[in-house]
């Protein structure tokens, strides 16, 4: 039987969920989780907690932010997993190849040039390897589509048209969390989109020579709700009697994961998950659009709506 890999996480929030039952339920014949690392003790106790309930496994060995190399030298994996705040992922990739581990990355990669530039001077120089988690390529309505393409069932790609329209309940959401702000997330054209610009890539299998785009913020904040005469009185959501009625509102003690990930760690990091959509600050964009002429000739038209009502 072959060696088990050893995986660290960094970054315990919602989305490290996929990551940990990857880890201990779908492949864990071949990996081992060896240890939990976030800036909230809450959220590594929560999800040992589930661990212990749902697999009968023992806690894994948590880590302060602070102490990342620590949990390095401590556990050895063979690879860390980042699933940070986007603007932070590039802090934990490189240090963990400076460290001799290989990283797989929540996506985006980063949220700017900079950021990248130094991700892959770190690959070139430490000679470690990364991967960026695409999961949309395994929808399978998209990875049959990929094969048609390749098949030449729809001919050479001369046009590819993508609209992705988000509702009032997954766009919004964006816009209640660290997303809004663009110093964290980069916007939703490199938050959200890059799943979208990862399907065609891969399905027409050819990459942007050049790229124009535009966005603006139309819907969200406070100044066009202003625009449209309402006012907000809270900046948050949970237990504010005046939110009850809003439809945007989001109770997080409305699920137990939201409760124990955000608002039971709210002391620790300061983090409010149900922030107002029309407060501030808000600096993303909600309305985009994007054209791009591809290496083999193809020319992509893109837009993102995050407020659409259906």
């Amino acid at each position: 039987m072959n060696q088990r890999k050893r995986y660290a996480l960094v970054g315990t929030g919602s989305r490290a969920g996929m990551f940990v039952n990857a880890v201990t339920v779908t492949y864990r014949e071949v990996s081992e989780l060896v240890a939990l690392c976030d800036l909230s003790q809450t959220r590594m106790d929560w999800y040992n907690e589930q661990l212990a309930e749902n697999l009968d496994m023992a806690p894994r060995p948590t880590y302060k932010a602070d102490q990342f190399d620590q949990m390095i030298a401590e556990t050895k994996p063979d690879t860390v997993i980042v699933s940070t705040m986007d603007s932070t992922h590039h802090q934990y990739i490189c240090r963990a190849m400076e460290l001799g581990c290989d990283v797989i990355s929540e996506k985006p990669m980063t949220t700017d040039v900079g950021r990248l530039r130094q991700i892959y001077e770190t690959i070139e120089k430490t000679g470690r390897s990364l991967r960026v988690t695409f999961n949309y390529r395994y929808a399978p309505a998209y990875t049959r589509f990929r094969q048609l393409v390749m098949e030449g069932a729809v001919g050479r790609p001369l046009l590819v048209d993508f609209s992705w329209l988000l509702d009032t309940s997954h766009g919004a959401d964006y816009f209640r969390r660290w997303h809004r702000e663009k110093a964290n997330s980069g916007g939703l054209l490199v938050h959200k989109a890059t799943h979208h610009f990862d399907l065609v890539n891969w399905w027409i299998d050819a990459y942007p020579r050049s790229v124009f785009a535009l966005g603006n913020l139309q819907f969200y904040g406070k100044e066009n709700a202003a625009a449209r005469g309402e006012q907000y009185s809270y900046e948050r959501y949970t237990g504010v009697p005046e939110a009850a009625d809003d439809p945007f509102a989001l109770q997080l003690t409305s699920k137990s994961a939201l409760k124990a990930l955000y608002l039971d760690a709210e002391t620790e990091t300061g983090y409010l998950r149900d922030r107002n959509v029309f407060g501030e600050p808000i600096d993303i964009e909600d309305t985009m659009a994007v054209t791009a002429r591809y290496s083999n000739g193809a020319i992509l038209s893109y837009c993102l709506v995050a407020y659409s009502p259906w």
